[in-house]
């Protein structure tokens, strides 16, 4: 991956920002830690991200922590995602009830990193050296349900860091979240508030806000689900609609798509299209998502989940 430090740090590291959560390619530089736009788990990356209002598992730690006061049973989720050239993305979380509905508290990690980016100070063919690319973060969170009834909230405590060549920054951020059933039987809401919080060198956080909902239907084999993302910062508001149908008990496909990439230049008719299959088998959910970008390339998505008894 030839990029050349001349350009703002940030441009080297730009491929951070193509992911199906959010796109701000038409605001590089405006914001730090911009691998936290890089959405995980691929059943709500497969309905388009479209997910606020339909979490119930450990994944509820990057889509809304107001989740977990519905979460009911300790489970685990880990995923990896396969970006463009020399780019991986991993996410890791655990989720736990407490005792006396007391609510669910969970950990979470997330990293992201590219490697061997070529380093020149000249135009010259060859590099003088290369180095990488490395993000983190660690989030702490608990969620709960409150006295209103169906309504939950939650929030993640996070600490990011984040390295590029001789650059290295620290931040912290909160994010708040609710996930409320209506009073109209199989149809929730969700909103949350992601990425308040302090400066990572001298840029602010990617703010943004997600609101949406969930319709369930057919038996609960056909899920229905819209979003609106709001990036507060980089200025972009993006469209969200899923879909999930269960064939059985134990296959769903999955299709979304997520309108407002025109305003990111990206020349490709299929960008924003979102594909993917699910399988549960008792206690194991195998998830995968396919995401194309036109000529920056296909991405790919695996989650692997596992509910304890």
């Amino acid at each position: 991956m030839k990029k050349n430090l001349g350009i703002p740090a940030l441009i080297v590291s730009a491929g951070l920002l193509f992911s199906p959560a959010p796109l701000a390619a038409a605001g590089v530089g405006t914001t730090g830690a911009q691998f936290l736009k890089v959405g995980v788990g691929a059943r709500q990356l497969a309905m388009g991200s479209a997910a606020v209002a339909l979490i119930d598992d450990a994944n509820a730690l990057n889509w809304n922590p107001g989740a977990l006061g519905a979460v009911k049973r300790r489970n685990v989720t880990a995923s990896y995602n396969s970006l463009f050239k020399d780019q991986n993305q991993g996410f890791l979380a655990y989720a736990s009830p407490l005792p006396d509905d007391m609510g669910t508290w969970a950990a979470g990690f997330n990293y992201l990193t590219v490697s061997d980016i070529e380093k020149r100070t000249a135009d010259t063919e060859d590099p003088e050296s290369t180095f990488s690319n490395q993000n983190f973060a660690l989030s702490a969170s608990y969620g709960r349900p409150t006295p209103v009834s169906g309504l939950s909230i939650g929030g993640n405590l996070k600490y990011i860091r984040e390295k590029l060549d001789t650059f290295s920054g620290n931040a912290v951020a909160l994010d708040i979240g609710a996930l409320y059933q209506t009073r109209i039987e199989h149809l929730s809401a969700g909103f949350m508030m992601q990425n308040l919080g302090s400066k990572i060198g001298p840029d602010p956080l990617p703010l943004t806000f997600k609101g949406g909902a969930a319709y369930k239907l057919c038996g609960e084999k056909l899920v229905l689900a819209s979003d609106i993302d709001w990036l507060a910062i980089d200025q972009r508001v993006y469209w969200d609609i899923g879909s999930e149908f269960w064939a059985n008990k134990n296959l769903a496909v999955r299709a979304g798509y997520q309108f407002g990439h025109a305003q990111d230049r990206l020349q490709s008719s299929l960008v924003g299209f979102a594909f993917g299959l699910g399988l549960r088998l008792e206690q194991l959910r195998v998830d995968y998502a396919f995401l194309p970008f036109g000529d920056l390339g296909d991405t790919h998505r695996i989650t692997l989940g596992w509910n304890f008894r």
